[in-house]
């Protein structure tokens, strides 16, 4: 086998290795690749273990392992990380110019964010271009810098929070000054985005806020209304949709019934967070509690017929 006395080739290797399941020690690896145990304790410990979370020591084994096949699910190859972890480390160097690791960092985000989007191309999710606005927004919530921007034409002063998807839609949740609220705005409809200098402080009122969107099932989800439950029957023909991928994380089992079916509870703030669901899925969804979601449900079918 040839030397790898050259960082990249030796990482590029090192990354292989590990990404098909192989348990690499040390000692095996300064006789294999013929490089001393203090250039392999460099490899691992400055360049791989602190930025490839699939990675890690087995003192049990005295072996670097890994998740197998970690390169695959990130849809990227063993020579580009291996330059991403390079350009890394090197950009931490103190002889570095001031603000040039802050853009690596940058261009690896971005990087990974347009790998981890082509997974899902073909998903029922709204594209999610790497656009300069969008990078904007990503530096602002970062650096908690007030932006300025237009959204439905008309110009917007915006304490940018956090980026969500709600039901396949991108949007940016914000505190807008004008309105001195919690607003979400659809993402991709924010343009000419402007980075100020003046800094905003995320309140606790504005986390508890952040929070309750974690249990948001659409854009109909109202943050400042007290959730109530909503109570359905679930026939056992569709069970299997609703364990494999929640309404939201609240759902929860009450009963389940001998055929399978059973009796589901989801907190939600307005109607319309669920009704899509139920309408989508009629006639094996009924909505057991509360009648008045049921009645809406019952009109929105009626008016189906008379169209």
């Amino acid at each position: 086998m040839c030397e790898y006395t050259n960082r990249l080739e030796r990482l590029t290797y090192l990354l292989e290795q590990l990404s098909k399941g192989v348990a690499l020690s040390t000692p095996h690896l300064v006789t294999q690749l013929d490089i001393s145990k203090k250039i392999i304790q460099t490899d691992f410990n400055t360049y791989i273990l602190p930025f490839v979370e699939s990675v890690n020591y087995d003192a049990s084994l005295k072996c670097y392992v890994s998740t197998n096949n970690f390169l695959q699910k990130q849809l990227i190859n063993s020579k580009t990380l291996a330059t991403m972890l390079i350009m890394k480390v090197k950009c931490s160097d103190k002889y570095a110019p001031d603000g040039l690791l802050d853009e690596v960092n940058k261009l690896f985000k971005h990087y990974t964010s347009m790998k981890e989007e082509s997974l899902y191309a073909h998903a029922m999710v709204e594209g999610l271009d790497v656009s300069d606005d969008r990078v904007l927004l990503e530096n602002a919530m970062t650096s908690h810098s007030i932006i300025r921007c237009v959204y439905n034409d008309k110009p917007r002063e915006l304490y940018p929070l956090s980026i969500i998807n709600l039901e396949g839609f991108w949007y940016l949740v914000n505190w807008d000054t004008e309105y001195d609220d919690i607003r979400r705005y659809h993402l991709k409809s924010i343009k000419e985005v402007e980075i100020t200098d003046e800094k905003f402080s995320v309140s606790s009122n504005m986390k508890e806020i952040l929070t309750r969107f974690e249990y948001a099932i659409n854009a109909f989800f109202e943050p400042f209304v007290e959730p109530f439950a909503v109570e359905l029957y679930i026939d056992a023909k569709v069970v299997k949709y609703f364990e494999r991928m929640p309404i939201n994380k609240r759902q929860r089992v009450m009963k389940r019934y001998d055929d399978g079916s059973i009796d589901l509870e989801v907190f939600i703030t307005d109607y319309m967070e669920i009704i899509p669901t139920i309408q989508r899925y009629i006639p094996y969804v009924k909505v057991i509690e509360p009648v008045a979601l049921r009645e809406e449900i019952g009109k929105n079918i009626e008016r189906y017929h008379y169209v």
